[in-house]
């Protein structure tokens, strides 16, 4: 029985008596439309008076207009007829490098009248589901500006998108995680979305819309969720008297104990990065959860406990062709992977630490994959190449592997023996040179290398086959090339480089890239790795290397293991 199960069952064993005394229900509240600009406090202030058309233009891109609001601050630049016919899409293009330029003017132009070229390289788009995926590339486009009766410049021909430089991006919005099923239904797992930070009070409102409307564009074919098609709130998302946040439901069907628990940890996580409030979840008025009237995240917190590395494993080591235990006497693990018996070349542990999957050399200078219990024989499978990256494994009892740069395979038990099937990957890497691919803890997300990019992707199961989808590449615009990749958090990843900084944390997204210190290390990186309480490990050509934060010295691992080992931890 797994963590989060076990928590599971003791959740259902509530007593139903422990509230009796608290009253359920509760007086409705018709809903309401969350729009930002009649949010109470809201204001969307003027342009600057006397402000010229360049800096108009450049402050226009500045506003940090949101959808939700009908991008009512950027529509205060436009002109009266503008703003009656502009309709821009419903996305917002964000980026960076801002500059105007004017326009040399057409014969005949009207005095009162400019034209000026906005100029700027993207950085990515907020999708209609409010997801970030990245863009590269120049972006153009010419702006007709006129001066009105007050003599002040407005625009009459705005950009057919909602422009937003990233400085006011990230001053404007806030990344949240909505919570939905991974792909066994056993846990939760985070889809990050970028909403408004403004005003605070509509955030849990336009959480829990953002949860009822299901899984991101990027990952409605890897996640589910226990709201049916139809569900809504009740009632306005918002405080009671005695402080909690009330979530009221409807439209759930008949769900049974083990879905109302699941449902109770999406919202409960959904909700923790915009309120510290307790939450009480109801349905209809009534609790959802029978004897459980409020829920704080430590009430669901075993939903999500599968989604990072055991602290219970110290991690291993490929050293000499042989597996060791990460720690200060480097001891070798018992059976055919530690003892020499077997030329292990890469390696990976099962998440409960039960099983390896390594990489072995067969005489005739190829590589093969073996998998069975730790410390044990390990019968030869039949996936063989030139190359095999490091495996990859999707809970227990499946383990993943790249064979000579394009192909994917899959070893599934299959109780007496291991069954191999292909990975669909034509997709996700576009039949470019794949190194590396490390499955997320949750078993719903893929990261990959491919030809020197991290490439993110979809884990779905179609009708017994498996394959990557919606795939979307991260710094594809970077000056330096990704030589590793390995899951830093359920939102993060880190990635080793060629670059002046070798090690660099960045959001599962793409949007936020932030550098390890780069000191004591020495390029190239080997590996990099992450363990338990995200501490990351990586090898150098003189040592193994660790941090626990992007701001930490790095110091060498206890043991003084050379640099041309290769750490892991389970995964």
């Amino acid at each position: 029985m797994t963590r989060r199960r076990l928590a599971v069952l003791v959740l259902a064993l509530l007593p139903l008596s422990a509230c009796a005394s608290i009253p359920e229900r509760s007086d409705p509240m018709a809903v309401q439309p969350v729009v930002e600009g009649n949010a109470p406090g809201a204001t969307t202030p003027e342009p600057p008076r006397g402000v010229n058309s360049f800096d108009l233009v450049r402050s226009f891109a500045d506003t940090g207009s949101t959808p939700e609001s009908g991008f009512a601050a950027a529509k205060e630049y436009l002109t009266d007829e503008a703003q009656r016919r502009w309709e821009p899409e419903n996305s917002v293009l964000i980026v960076d490098n801002i500059d105007t330029i004017p326009v040399p003017p057409p014969p005949n132009l009207p005095e009162n009248v400019q034209l000026v070229s906005l100029q700027a390289d993207r950085v990515g788009r907020l999708r209609p589901d409010a997801s970030f995926v990245p863009e590269v590339g120049p972006y153009e486009v010419q702006v007709r500006v006129e001066r009105n009766r007050e003599g002040q410049w407005r625009i009459a021909s705005p950009p057919k998108d909602m422009v937003i430089s990233r400085a006011s991006f990230k001053d404007g919005f806030m990344a949240v995680p909505i919570y939905f099923a991974d792909h066994d239904g056993g846990g939760v797992v985070p889809d990050l979305r970028w909403v408004g930070s403004q005003p605070e009070v509509t955030l849990p409102q336009r959480v829990i819309e953002l949860l009822i409307a299901g899984p991101s564009e990027g990952f409605k074919d890897a996640m589910a969720s226990q709201l049916p098609r139809g569900a809504s709130t009740k009632t306005n998302v918002s405080e009671d008297d005695d402080g909690a946040l009330v979530v009221n439901l409807s439209g759930l069907g008949e769900p049974d104990m083990e879905s109302r628990q699941m449902l109770a940890a999406q919202v409960v996580l959904s909700l923790q990065n915009v309120s510290k409030a307790r939450v009480r979840l109801q349905e209809e008025g009534v609790a959802l959860l029978p004897g459980k009237r409020d829920l704080q995240p430590a009430d669901v917190e075993s939903f999500e406990s599968d989604n990072a590395v055991s602290p219970g494993l110290p991690g291993l080591a490929v050293i000499g062709e042989r597996l060791h235990v990460l720690d200060e006497n480097v001891r070798p693990i018992p059976g055919p992977a530690g003892s020499g018996a077997l030329e292990v070349v890469q390696a990976a542990q099962s998440g409960d630490g039960s099983r390896l999957a390594a990489v072995a050399r067969k005489p005739s200078g190829m590589v093969g994959l073996r998998v069975g219990p730790y410390g044990e024989d390990m019968p030869e499978l039949p996936p063989t190449g030139s190359f095999m990256s490091r495996p990859t494994w999707r809970g227990d009892s499946e383990v993943w592997a790249v064979v000579n740069g394009h192909e994917v395979f899959r070893a599934v038990d299959e109780g007496e023996s291991w069954g191999v099937r292909p990975v669909d990957v034509a997709e996700f890497s576009g039949g470019r040179q794949l190194t590396q691919l490390r499955l997320s803890h949750d078993g719903t997300r893929a990261a990959g290398v491919v030809d020197g990019r991290i490439v993110v992707g979809a884990v779905v199961d179609e009708d017994g086959r498996v394959a990557l989808r919606h795939p979307v590449t991260l710094g594809a615009d970077r000056d330096f090339r990704v030589t590793g990749v390995d899951w830093l958090t359920d939102k993060s990843l880190v990635a080793a480089t060629d670059g002046s900084s070798p090690v660099m944390e960045v959001t599962v997204d793409g949007f936020d890239w932030t550098e390890y210190a780069s000191a004591n290390l020495t390029q190239p990186i080997n590996a990099v790795t992450v363990g338990p309480g995200k501490r990351v490990v990586v090898a150098d050509q003189r040592w193994l290397w660790e941090a626990t934060a992007s701001n930490a010295v790095w110091s060498v691992l206890p043991g003084e293991i050379e640099g041309n080992s290769l750490p892991f931890f389970p995964g």
